[in-house]
């Protein structure tokens, strides 16, 4: 019993560490973050698929579908990874 105690005392303390990603995160905020070219890049190219896909399939609907669902990904995901 009190070996496993030991072991989540353990286990808890490597967790209170110093974040070593701080000095890092603005500048990927600024890089990949909300309006900048890596978000409009990412943008355009799920417009440019979506517009090739509807040519292509003559799925237009499937391709507008694709690409409102790919922006709702997107919008979804940027704040769970912390680009928001």
């Amino acid at each position: 019993m009190a070996a496993g105690v030991v072991l989540v005392l353990l286990a808890i303390h490597s967790a209170l560490g110093a974040d070593l990603f701080s000095a890092g995160k603005q500048t990927i905020k600024d890089t990949a973050g909300s309006g900048s070219a890596v978000e409009n890049a990412l943008l355009a190219s799920g417009a440019i698929g979506a517009v090739s896909a509807g040519f292509m399939t003559r799925n237009w609907m499937g391709a507008v579908g694709g690409f409102i669902g790919g922006m709702i990904f997107w919008e979804v995901v940027k704040p769970l990874v912390g680009l928001s």
